[in-house]
């Protein structure tokens, strides 16, 4: 049942059954309800203006769309509503940038139900919700990093770039990646360039052969 001041949750996921599951789990709690809910990054930012949320949880994945582009949106649009990314993704590689884009919290699927409660009301008062892993992680690194300048070289790629890296990954050619980014073949190969000087790769075979291995990594540790 809503209560008056209840927190306002809006969901943004391409699937029935999680978008379903959400609103159970949030409408439970006394001092939240979820206000509405998208299935595509186009709606969810239309609506988000006449809502007006809190709190907007966020797949990464939503068909042609990129979560990074979908935070970034929101929260230019809308700077008062608090992002939480929930994703299949593996949360060392894509929480930072999502934090960096924006986003207050990141949650991965995998987790229970019970973390994305706790997750909303951490983000709440204004703080970053991580996992316990993701938050040593980036303590580590931040360690490490005051040690040796050296760096995941993957992170040096803008999010643009890395974008068009993880395309690549996946087999896409230049002119798939430009039709679904809406940008040129030009623009994409501007991009191939710079991200083979970054790698230190000599030509597009290396890129190409690179992005694949990352990507079937990615999907290892996933």
């Amino acid at each position: 049942m809503s209560i008056q001041n209840a927190c306002k949750v809006f969901i943004v996921d391409d699937h029935a059954i999680v978008r379903e599951g959400l609103v159970r789990l949030i409408n439970h709690e006394s001092d939240m309800e979820v206000c509405g809910a998208a299935e595509d990054a186009l709606s969810a930012v239309n609506l988000l203006f006449k809502i007006e949320p809190d709190v907007a949880i966020v797949d990464l994945s939503l068909g042609a769309s990129n979560g990074l582009d979908i935070i970034k949106s929101i929260k230019a649009r809308y700077p008062s509503v608090f992002v939480l990314v929930l994703s299949m993704h593996e949360e060392l590689i894509f929480a930072e940038r999502c934090i960096r884009a924006g986003a207050s919290g990141y949650v991965m699927k995998s987790e229970k139900p019970i973390v994305i409660i706790e997750a909303i009301r951490r983000i709440l008062k204004g703080k970053i919700y991580l996992s316990a892993r993701m938050t040593e992680y980036v303590l580590n690194k931040a360690m490490s990093a005051k040690e040796s300048p050296d760096k995941d070289v993957v992170e040096t790629l803008s999010d643009r770039e890395f974008q068009v890296f993880q395309m690549i990954g996946n087999g896409f050619t230049s002119k798939q990646i430009a039709e679904n980014l809406n940008l040129s073949v030009k623009t994409i190969d501007a991009f191939r360039e710079s991200m083979k000087h970054k790698l230190g790769l000599k030509n597009a075979a290396e890129l190409s052969q690179y992005a694949i291995k990352w990507s079937h990594f990615q999907d290892m540790i996933s």
